[in-house]
């Protein structure tokens, strides 16, 4: 499988930005930062987390001011001096060596007692890559997690898993429901959906799920369900649907 960095990653290299097309609210850098911001939080948990006031005034900064701005936060505070307000993001002199002893894989100790340490220790490793900080994560990757996230905290009653490339939703009394996620632009007139509907297909036929959504981000002209039909599933009861999943409570 081959990848374009472009399309199909969302993140930074240096001061080089990977963000989404505008699509829907989001029409401006500065929102879709905001988005990035919002939806790492899931992939980075183990090591840091953007709290709500960090994702509105960072996203006035590129992503490498971003992050670099997070690991001076999280050394401890004998390292570094920190401050109320976000002012600069140039590493201290300490703080350097601290990372560049980890980089190369010299003598720098974490404890693992020390739960900050080992988080800053994590997110300096997802960061630097051949001497230079960049972070790049599958968008499918990030709109999925976010969806699961969302659909775990709604359906509370229900089993919900994680399938990896799908979520499944069973419960007492009601049909199971799987769910495909992935980041495209969807045109109404002419959905792209050819590869997650076969999924759907293999799934009412092989797995005896009766309901299959194919959720994708909520877009300009992608604002309403979209039933799908197929004619080998014509004597199976079913329902397919291509979903709108909105994004604006990231931004709110």
């Amino acid at each position: 499988m081959q990848f374009n960095l472009k399309d199909d990653f969302l993140g930074f290299i240096g001061t080089t930005e990977f963000l989404p097309k505008d699509f829907d609210q989001f029409t401006s850098t500065k929102r879709l930062r905001q988005l990035f911001l919002v939806l790492s939080n899931n992939i980075l948990k183990d090591a840091c987390f953007f709290s709500k006031y960090e994702q509105r005034k960072l996203s006035s900064f590129n992503l490498r001011q971003a992050f670099i701005y997070k690991i001076n936060q999280l050394l401890p505070s004998n390292i570094l001096k920190q401050t109320n307000k976000i002012k600069s993001f140039n590493f201290c002199k300490n703080s350097t060596l601290i990372i560049n002893a980890y980089k190369n894989k010299k003598s720098f100790y974490i404890s693992t007692t020390n739960v900050k340490l080992l988080n800053v220790a994590k997110l300096i490793s997802y960061c630097y890559t051949n001497n230079e900080i960049q972070l790049l994560l599958d968008k499918d990757l990030l709109f999925h997690e976010f969806v699961y996230q969302k659909v775990k905290r709604l359906h509370k009653n229900k089993e919900v898993k994680d399938l990896g490339n799908a979520i499944s939703i069973k419960g007492k009394n009601v049909n199971s429901l799987k769910i495909y996620t992935s980041w495209k632009d969807i045109q109404t007139n002419k959905p792209n959906i050819k590869d997650e509907l076969e999924y759907a297909i293999k799934s009412i036929k092989n797995e005896n799920y009766e309901q299959v959504y194919l959720v994708y981000p909520k877009a300009n002209d992608f604002k309403r369900h979209i039933p799908v039909y197929v004619d080998e599933l014509k004597n199976k009861n079913y329902v397919i649907k291509a979903i709108p999943y909105s994004l604006r409570s990231t931004i709110r």
